[in-house]
């Protein structure tokens, strides 16, 4: 009699276990490849993971057409002298007809609308930009629009800021839309601090991005930045399963410091970076890419730039 009570209970956990686990989106992607990147004439090749992660993500039906979601991402580091895991998302939120606002960490505002849709190569990005705004967190988002049109704002606040007065001030936020053209689409973001401690970026950025510009059986995007004295123009262009990425970013001597000048290259130098990649699809949730990057620093020292060739199986796991 106890064991077929115990069967019953196993029976009705199981049913009711279920349905709640699969409410749960749950994911992987491993991703292990093939390195070999030469520093000022030092190459050294090496065996390990390419951004790899796992996670979990959900969203529930709170009925009057609202939605609350969330998600968890994280890093995997599979190298044995350092493996370790960190935080790539961690947010909740809510959407309906108004759009939709979240907290978190994770892609925000200015990054969606001027970076992130040329944001293409898996290693070689980011490098040559006045504002590379990538993953960021201690912010609240809004994002909203239709009929062609999106639009959103993002608000930070980090609790290690300097407090004014007794008071704490906004330490940053991001405006931005995106317009539709035809088959293009015009993107237009402002990234600016507010009395906050943003000591590494304290001037504001504009960003511009036109992509999905169509040439034959090529598609190009064209990106553009400005940070005071500093600028960084963007080009981007798919064929097919071939990519053709560059990057430039203008230190002028005058200017003050800003995202990247100042802080990553010297002033008065035109640091650039140049990739060529290519996607292999191999079947069903596997594939292979390889990418060659170059990047010259523009100092006049050949031991400054960098050369990296990558190949990397990736595997995503559902």
């Amino acid at each position: 009699m106890k064991f077929k009570t115990t069967a019953i209970a196993l029976a009705v956990a199981g049913t009711v276990a279920v349905p709640m686990a699969a409410q749960a989106d749950l994911y992987a992607s491993a991703r292990i490849g093939i390195s070999n990147v030469d520093t000022g004439g030092v190459s050294e090749l090496s065996v390990g993971g390419v951004a790899s992660r796992f996670g979990m993500r959900s969203e529930t039906d709170l009925g009057n057409g609202m939605t609350g979601f969330g998600r968890y991402e994280f890093s995997v580091n599979t190298e044995s002298s350092g493996a370790n895991v960190g935080g790539r998302h961690a947010y909740v939120g809510l959407k309906g007809d108004f759009g939709s606002v979240l907290v978190g960490r994770t892609y925000h505002t200015f990054y969606n609308h001027v970076v992130g849709p040329m944001d293409i190569p898996w290693v070689g990005s980011g490098f040559a930009q006045v504002a590379y705004v990538g993953r960021t967190s201690e912010a609240i988002t809004y994002s909203g629009g239709g009929d062609g049109l999106s639009f959103g704002g993002t608000f930070y606040f980090n609790e290690d800021a300097t407090v004014a007065n007794g008071k704490e001030s906004l330490d940053g936020y991001e405006l931005a839309g995106t317009f539709g053209i035809g088959d293009m689409s015009l993107g237009v973001a402002f990234k600016g601090a507010d009395g906050g401690d943003l000591a590494v970026d304290p001037e504001d950025v504009i960003g511009v991005a036109l992509h999905g510009i169509g040439l034959g059986d090529a598609s190009l995007g064209v990106g553009y930045q400005m940070q005071d004295d500093d600028t960084s123009l963007l080009l981007h262009a798919d064929i097919g399963n071939i990519y053709v990425h560059y990057e430039m970013l203008d230190c002028d001597a005058a200017g003050g410091a800003s995202e990247q000048c100042g802080v990553d290259y010297a002033r008065d130098t035109s640091p650039s970076m140049i990739v060529l990649g290519y996607n292999q699809p191999l079947g069903r949730k596997t594939m292979m890419w390889y990418e060659f990057h170059q990047i010259d620093a523009d100092t006049g020292n050949s031991d400054d730039d960098v050369t990296g060739l990558y190949a990397t199986l990736k595997y995503d796991i559902e």
